[in-house]
């Protein structure tokens, strides 16, 4: 039986109840030519909240040999790859598609045992490319996007796709418009089996009434994969001393400490992550602690968003447009508090607006970082 949702309006003089019918995508090509148009519609903040992935087509049926010098043999519907460099493999199906329930399963596990094995980050980048060209956009600017970095690095993001496709570091998706409770059950079977691999469902439904189009994902799974990190991420948080151990230069380890300690001193607390640590500071104008630091061991690469090495800001994309006016001209001072300084790199994307700024250049000037740092805690604790 299809679904309805419903819009109810208020135009300041009547209140009125509107509602859409789920309607049914009549072929899977209009969901996959979806996708490739709107990744995001797969729901990165269903699949992890603290850091959601975002996409970006590399190619839509893309070819799968069984070794590199053998003609390809199958063909998966979309791949894509987040921000960190994840390979992810899409295989849609429609509802009344018999092969929703069991097959779809032996073909993902095929096509991602012989992808790892069979496709090149060569292969993968000049498919991105001409995807790119093809829809033309351009191809750097769309991993300008997806990294949140105007100049990004692209031969060491390649890299990275490269050592998680060696690696077998991958996620799977399968969409459809309704996800059978057989295939739900095998997705958090996988999930639960393969530590490096996030298997993952999203069924996607669309709605419509009159000129009006809703589309409604849900990702189906994160129960089980919420018990592992995501793929391509360790598994491990690190301890404070397991980070500092991760320095092997004394004045940048020493530099670490010091801000570690002024999180301490200052009544803010330090989260342990897989590869760094995150000030956040508690304020009785906002709910939740607001994070203003990300500190990691290792250097130039960018890590949550668009932050590195030592960054300093704030997680606007945590924030509504209600924000109070006090907390708001908090944050922005402290999102500018290192703009002037000629050792910082400003950062900016969707979620982080902030600076970089790099472990030696952090440890030349750590009496001016740590007193700002010192600052803005206080600041915030006292609103």
């Amino acid at each position: 039986m299809s679904e309805r949702i419903y819009m109810l309006t208020d135009d300041g003089q009547q209140r009125s109840l509107e509602w859409l019918d789920e309607e049914r995508f009549d072929k899977e090509d209009a969901l996959q030519q979806l996708i490739a148009e709107y990744p995001e519609l797969l729901s990165g903040e269903q699949m992890n909240a603290d850091a959601p992935p975002r996409f970006v087509l590399v190619r839509r049926e893309k070819g799968i040999a069984e070794t590199p010098s053998t003609p390809a043999r199958w063909s998966v519907d979309h791949v894509l790859v987040d921000q960190n460099a994840v390979p992810t493999l899409v295989e849609v199906k429609r509802r009344e598609n018999s092969e929703i329930r069991r097959t779809v399963v032996g073909q993902m596990l095929e096509y991602a045992a012989h992808a790892s094995r069979a496709w090149t980050v060569g292969e993968l980048r000049d498919a991105f490319e001409t995807s790119a060209d093809e829809d033309g956009n351009d191809p750097q600017e769309q991993l300008a996007t997806l990294l949140g970095q105007p100049e990004p690095d692209e031969e060491r993001f390649w890299e990275s796709v490269a050592t998680n496709l060696a690696a077998e570091r991958l996620r799977l998706l399968f969409v459809a418009d309704e996800i059978p409770d057989e295939l739900a059950r095998v997705v958090e079977f996988l999930n639960r089996q393969m530590p490096d691999i996030e298997v993952l469902a999203v069924e996607i439904k669309q709605f419509r009434g009159g000129p009006s189009q809703i589309i409604v994902p849900r990702v189906i799974g994160t129960l089980a994969a919420s018990a592992k990190a995501p793929a391509g991420r360790p598994r491990v948080k690190l301890t404070r001393e397991s980070f500092l151990d991760a320095f092997d230069d004394a004045q940048i380890r020493s530099a670490a400490d010091r801000l570690l300690q002024v999180a301490d001193n200052h009544g803010a607390t330090v989260e342990p992550g897989a590869k760094g640590m995150s000030i956040r500071v508690r304020c009785k104008l906002w709910p939740h602690p607001l994070t203003i630091a990300w500190l990691y061991a290792e250097p130039d690469f960018m890590h949550w968003w668009v932050t590195r090495d030592f960054s300093f800001g704030a997680a606007v994309g945590q924030y509504d447009h209600d924000i109070d006016k006090r907390l708001q001209t908090c944050l922005d001072a402290w999102e500018s508090a290192f703009a002037d300084e000629p050792f910082a790199e400003p950062i900016e994307g969707r979620g982080i607006v902030g600076c970089a700024i790099k472990h030696a250049d952090a440890a030349a000037n750590i009496e001016t970082i740590a007193s700002r740092l010192a600052a803005t805690i206080d600041d915030l604790r006292d609103l």
